[in-house]
């Protein structure tokens, strides 16, 4: 288990960086096509766009896994662009010697699937489908049917595109949601809080956050286990999200019993017609604290939750934890 969890999380890391990833497709291209050199005795001038091509691939990789962090995330569609190329020519020169090299697009459009928006995914695919199009009706013949071999290739490459796009965007809800009570994760909040700041940096709106902890929710697991803890959780998130303006309100489980709401638009005012709002929904007998913080205009998101936080301990501190949270019937 150990092993398997150690595997998963040295694979998310590296998905995590398209950067890596591109170099490392690039380098499965650049062999790829080298290692089809020694299958034939190839003209000097189809030798020679082979070699480019896999020196032009081995190149990306090199800069991608040295410099990647300093490109803009624009260069990765520059990537795929130019992959594509490299892809069409060496398919063109290999077909001359009757040499399979149409796969490759399938590295491409993985990469544009994984990493790049579903428009841009799609036009990739178009013009790789279109400049293959082209190849199978007016290039040499590879031996099998023109029509046949571009619906062999990208038919797959649509299912391909299909399935990984699928996948991809459940691990990504996956991993944005908190398990237990389907509420936005700390991850998602961090994105959340970052985004708001910067809209209300370009437009000057109000921003709150809140900041919550549960009273006593450790004498809830010690008393009715962690059945009970876990079903006040799922109570009071459902309760809670109820009271959130549609559109507006974000509410998110950032810790154990620890829950954060951002609030777009309110100042001090709107802030608590939120706590009211809370309040009214709350299961009878739950308490818990509050503290809250509105933007200062200049301050970082960090710094913002530090002050909701710091105000909440605050609260907690005057009022002696003195009220406390009972397990839900």
């Amino acid at each position: 288990m150990f092993r398997y969890a150690a595997m998963a999380e040295r694979t998310r890391a590296q998905l995590s960086h398209p950067g890596k990833v591109a170099a490392t497709l690039s380098a499965i291209g650049a062999l790829a096509v080298v290692s089809v050199v020694p299958l034939r005795h190839w003209p000097f001038l189809s030798l020679l766009v082979l070699l480019i091509a896999a020196i032009i691939a081995a190149i990306i990789a090199a800069l991608r896994v040295t410099l990647g962090k300093r490109f803009p995330s624009w260069s990765l569609q520059l990537d795929v662009a130019v992959g594509n190329l490299m892809v069409t020519v060496a398919v063109a020169v290999g077909r001359s010697q009757h040499i399979h090299l149409s796969n490759l697009y399938l590295l491409v459009m993985l990469f544009t699937v994984l990493y790049l928006s579903p428009r841009a995914a799609l036009a990739h695919l178009a013009l790789a489908g279109a400049a293959f199009a082209v190849l199978v009706a007016f290039g040499p013949s590879a031996g099998d049917p023109p029509g046949l071999e571009w619906v062999s290739v990208f038919g797959t490459a649509v299912v391909l595109g299909a399935v990984t796009y699928g996948l991809v965007s459940a691990l990504r809800v996956a991993a944005m949601r908190d398990p237990l009570t389907g509420l936005a994760n700390r991850r998602s909040w961090d994105e959340r809080l970052e985004e708001e700041i910067r809209r209300s940096q370009r437009t000057g709106a109000a921003l709150s956050v809140a900041m919550i902890d549960l009273d006593g929710f450790k004498t809830v697991n010690d008393r009715g286990g962690h059945d009970a803890g876990d079903h006040l959780l799922q109570t009071l998130a459902q309760a809670w999200t109820c009271a959130m303006r549609g559109g507006g309100d974000f509410l998110a489980r950032i810790g154990g019993d620890e829950f954060a709401v951002l609030a777009p638009g309110s100042d001090a005012v709107g802030t608590e017609r939120l706590i009211e709002r809370l309040h009214d929904v709350s299961p009878e007998g739950v308490s818990w604290t509050i503290g809250v913080a509105i933007w200062n205009e200049t301050e970082r998101a960090q710094d913002l939750m530090r002050r909701a936080d710091q105000t909440m301990y605050e609260e907690k501190q005057r009022r002696g934890h003195n009220d406390q949270v009972r397990p839900l019937a």
